[in-house]
């Protein structure tokens, strides 16, 4: 982790699953500095059984100045923010 990185206050953040269109799950997302999300539920924090997701496809960082930060890991299909795309392996706020 970089070394900004830091654990946020508890239940400062949240995280949504969503699949079409509904809340499927909510995940706390403050107990840790960061979340792999991926498919693989033996290498990601958030599992997301999706053909369409990497094994491990982003990260969700905290960041000591109180701000959340995203990095595409190299995915196949890629990382969208507000239906806008991310840039691989580099961190988006």
């Amino acid at each position: 982790p970089p070394s900004w990185s830091t654990v946020p206050p508890p239940g400062s953040y949240t995280l949504e699953i969503i699949r079409d269109g509904v809340v499927i799950e909510t995940v706390d997302a403050s107990t840790r500095a960061h979340y792999i999300l991926g498919r693989d539920p033996a290498a990601a924090h958030v599992h997301l059984p999706h053909p369409s997701v990497s094994r491990q496809h982003a990260v969700i960082q905290h960041r000591d100045s109180g701000g959340v930060w995203l990095m595409d890991l190299g995915s196949t299909h890629g990382t969208t923010i507000n239906k806008k795309a991310c840039p691989s392996r580099a961190f988006v706020a």
